[in-house]
């Protein structure tokens, strides 16, 4: 990639910085994911393999689980869903997991750890980071989150087959890790609905800033991040990981919490337009006053990590 490269971002470890001027709306870098799965919720209503909704699916007549537009769409995901057929059949005849089928972390997970088995941690010259360098913070986790951990590792040895490669309970609980700080939804096609979740590893790289000059596009089944303005030569790109309409103190806390780190940007550091941003807010039961404060543009939801503008199935794709 010719207009971003990694570099030490300082006190935040990895980061990406711009290697020349880049203008609002600037692709920095589009990237499909290295795996994805529908959210155990949405199982029977989005296809597991394009991600569109549909009101009639075929179901996949080995497991009984995964769900398909048609014999193309099957046909599409038989590739990721070769392995994990067989393995959810026989995760769901197992005592207490009769006729389940394991939950989408450890879906997601699998899916990951086959594609590394088959492919290995880097796919192509434009991926900028292997899994096994991404953060997992496991040690940052607190007590309770350790718990549900050793659930999904437990539940993930039941289900990964015995005929697949073999692997450490260290690497497989990097992976849980991994998806647990840098986990990104994925839309259904009208892109307004999350209805999975996936990783990619070079997002994975993009740091925190509370006002960030990029954000995170949907475009038909990729991510694009796009620059909200002029970024210069050297200057680091970031994404804001939770709402920065928020005040100050709500931030700091939701970044600390999801993400295990004390954001230090020149807008927490001075507590900027905090008075603005309590626009319509209960104080000690008194409704402060709304404001029109400006909102950001480009900044419509929030999902699991990013901030995101998708863009629906019947717009043309951004070039």
């Amino acid at each position: 990639m010719d207009n971003i490269e990694v570099f030490d971002s300082p006190g935040k470890g990895r980061g990406l910085r711009a290697t020349k001027e880049l203008l609002s709306g600037d692709v920095l870098f589009s990237e499909p994911p290295f795996a994805a799965v529908v959210f155990d919720s949405l199982a029977d209503k989005i296809c597991h393999s394009c991600f569109r909704r549909q009101d009639k699916l075929q179901r996949c007549g080995q497991c009984k689980f995964a769900q398909y537009c048609d014999k193309t769409c099957q046909s599409a995901g038989w590739k990721e869903h070769k392995l994990e057929c067989g393995a959810i059949k026989a995760f769901g005849a197992i005592g207490d997991n009769f006729g389940k089928a394991p939950n989408e972390n450890i879906r997601l997970a699998a899916r990951i750890m086959w594609r590394l088995d088959k492919e290995g941690g880097v796919m192509s010259d434009m991926q900028m980071t292997s899994l096994d360098d991404l953060e997992n913070h496991i040690s940052d986790m607190p007590e309770d989150d350790l718990k549900e951990l050793k659930v999904d590792i437990h539940n993930f040895l039941d289900y990964w087959p015995r005929n697949s490669k073999q692997h450490r309970v260290d690497d497989i609980s990097h992976i849980f890790g991994v998806i647990n700080c840098n986990g990104f939804t994925v839309s259904d096609q009208r892109g307004l609905n999350a209805v999975g979740v996936g990783l990619f590893p070079n997002l994975c790289l993009v740091n925190h800033d509370c006002w960030p000059n990029c954000t995170v596009i949907l475009n038909h089944g990729k991510i694009e991040l796009r620059a909200l303005g002029k970024i210069e030569p050297g200057e680091e790109v970031t994404v804001s990981y939770v709402d920065f309409l928020n005040v100050t103190e709500d931030r700091q806390r939701q970044l600390k919490m999801h993400y295990f780190f004390d954001c230090t940007c020149e807008h927490c550091k001075g507590h900027i337009k905090d008075d603005l941003k309590m626009g319509g807010k209960e104080v000690d039961g008194v409704k402060v006053g709304a404001c029109e404060c400006e909102i950001h543009p480009c900044i419509v939801k929030q999902f699991k990590k990013y901030f995101i503008f998708e863009i629906p199935e019947s717009s043309h794709p951004l070039p």
